[in-house]
């Protein structure tokens, strides 16, 4: 039988990946061009953002980790500079470029739509319970994403089946 440390060692190995990407340059210098002071501003922008305008008390107790006063110093002043809807469309963007940047020409492969629909069902499948930021994330995109993804593969499909009667007829 595995070593549960090795099980979790494997997920973090998968999973960290996405850290990276979330916490680039790219999204936090889309940050800093909306105005935020430094690196942490847009750090609790975007992370508090499915919070909606939480006040900095509610941030602290879901970011418990971070030593008090520390979400105060940022929270409420980003939401004077942005609204938690663009924070999560920056974060998004920028994260987005971030992973466009890392994977090159694979973002215009064919099975990265068979991946994301299967990572974007991975992502909807956990309880909310206890989980106030995963619940406040999830319902944003997860619809968008999955239309989106069908119909490029719809797309993809149609044209390879195109290319198939142009080359037969030729």
């Amino acid at each position: 039988m595995q070593h549960p440390l090795s099980k979790i060692h494997r997920m973090f190995e998968l999973v960290e990946p996405i850290a990276t990407v979330t916490f680039s340059e790219v999204p936090n210098e889309a940050f800093l061009a909306l105005g935020m002071r430094n690196y942490w501003d847009g750090y609790f922008a975007g992370r508090a953002a499915p919070l909606g305008m939480a006040p900095a008390e509610v941030v602290h107790a879901v970011f418990y980790n971070f030593a008090d006063g520390e979400v105060a110093r940022h929270i409420p002043w980003v939401w004077g500079k942005t609204t938690p809807q663009e924070a999560i469309a920056v974060r998004e963007r920028g994260s987005a470029a971030a992973l466009r940047q890392l994977i090159g020409q694979l973002a215009e492969s064919p099975a990265l739509v068979r991946v994301a629909d299967l990572a974007t069902r991975a992502a909807v499948s956990a309880p909310t319970e206890g989980r106030a930021l995963y619940a406040g994330l999830r319902p944003l995109r997860t619809r968008q994403t999955r239309r989106t993804a069908h119909h490029r593969a719809d797309h993809d499909r149609r044209r390879s089946r195109l290319t198939r009667f142009l080359i037969h007829k030729s």
